[in-house]
């Protein structure tokens, strides 16, 4: 188990901007939601940015938390219409791609690690030039 890390920072009104590495536990992922909570408050029909490198999948803990938290998760998620997921890895592009078929009303879309522009572009509305993965 690596070590986890976890940043949510609001870019502009309604850009929430995460980073992620390493494997979230039961710590961390608490950690993680109490952290959200406060940030997606004021959004509305916002967008996020998450940048996944070395992420891990989580603990059955870390997964548990998020269970328990369910109706808070839903209620944050409900926020944001499009996140787009810079990472390389493949499982992490699987996930997303399930996610944004099994959540109502978001859209959420893979790009390259190198890509920010593009992810950037997309959730604002703007065409990336490689279109992302869906």
């Amino acid at each position: 188990m690596t070590q986890p890390t976890f940043t949510a920072t609001l870019d502009a009104p309604n850009l929430l901007v995460m980073d992620v590495t390493g494997q979230m536990d039961s710590v961390a992922m608490e950690i993680a939601l109490t952290m959200l909570v406060p940030v997606v408050k004021d959004m509305r029909h916002g967008a996020a940015l998450l940048r996944a490198e070395g992420v891990e999948w989580p603990t059955l803990g870390a997964i548990g938390v998020e269970l328990r938290h369910w109706g808070q998760l839903m209620a944050m998620i409900r926020k944001v219409d499009k996140i787009a997921v810079l990472t390389d890895q493949g499982w992490v592009r699987n996930l997303a791609a399930v996610e944004s078929l099994l959540v109502p009303n978001l859209e959420i879309r893979s790009f390259a690690p190198d890509a920010e522009a593009d992810a950037r572009a997309w959730l604002t509305g703007g065409a990336p030039e490689d279109g992302g993965t869906p």
